[in-house]
């Protein structure tokens, strides 16, 4: 079976997405916005991400996606030597989940190390297109664990990606959050894929179904930074879109 368009839903997780008298995400991407009226920041993005996702399904596109799954030794966290982000989406705690709304009983997870202490998890070729198989043929979703913000850095992302295009991948439509930091290293590790072997795939970016943070690396506030990373994408080649675009079949078939 032979799929033309995927959604990659980027780290639609607890600890990012939701802030509520429920739970209250670790990072929670607000960008600039005030917590009332609610819901505000990802959590407001919400209805539109799940909007994407039921149209993917009744389309039957493939669907995709990123979650972070930290252990103590992870780099980026504050608490080891050099890190910036805060404990967020820790192995085993309820942040780290994909929301139910995107089903994630069909999640079939592409791991980046089997757990901590360990190194790379590197998949055979067998394996992914196994993988690749399921989410065709039985609805599955493809989701590429990362103990990084940037999804390039699981070792098996490029091979699967490239596996995608090779089997007639004509576009994919990225959404989740954070836009400066996850989504944006997921678009420009797609379209560094794209370039360096030369596929025409359409890449895309639905701007009312993602959340920046914009609080730049050196931890400052910048209210222009989101904007500077989907600046950044389009200069790349990335499209930006609505989620009315896609529901209303105006970007991929």
């Amino acid at each position: 079976m032979t799929i033309k368009t995927a959604i990659y839903e980027t780290d639609v997780q607890g600890d990012f997405a939701l802030y509520n008298q429920l739970f209250k995400g670790a990072l929670f991407v607000r960008g600039n916005d005030k917590e009332t009226p609610q819901p505000f920041g990802a959590e407001a993005r919400l209805p539109n991400v799940y909007a994407i996702h039921k149209h993917a399904n009744e389309n039957k596109w493939l669907i995709a996606g990123s979650v972070d799954r930290h252990f103590y030794e992870d780099a980026e966290l504050i608490r080891n030597k050099g890190g910036v982000f805060d404990d967020h989406c820790m192995n085993g705690t309820l942040g780290q989940l994909r929301l139910a709304g995107l089903e994630p009983q069909k999640d079939i997870y592409i791991r980046s190390k089997d757990g901590p202490q360990l190194g790379p998890k590197i998949y055979t070729q067998a394996d992914l297109q196994n993988y690749i198989n399921a989410a065709k043929d039985k609805g599955m979703h493809l989701i590429f664990e990362k103990q990084s913000y940037n999804v390039g850095t699981n070792k098996n992302f490029e091979p699967a990606f490239k596996k995608l295009i090779e089997q007639g991948l004509e576009n994919v439509i990225i959404d989740g959050f954070a836009t400066d930091y996850c989504v944006l290293a997921a678009g420009l590790k797609m379209a560094d894929i794209r370039a360096e072997y030369q596929a025409d795939i359409g890449i895309y970016v639905v701007t009312d179904a993602i959340k920046g943070v914009n609080i730049n690396f050196d931890g400052e506030k910048d209210p222009e930074f989101s904007k500077k990373a989907l600046d950044e994408m389009k200069d790349r080649g990335i499209i930006p879109i609505k989620t009315k675009d896609v529901l209303e079949g105006r970007v991929a078939a």
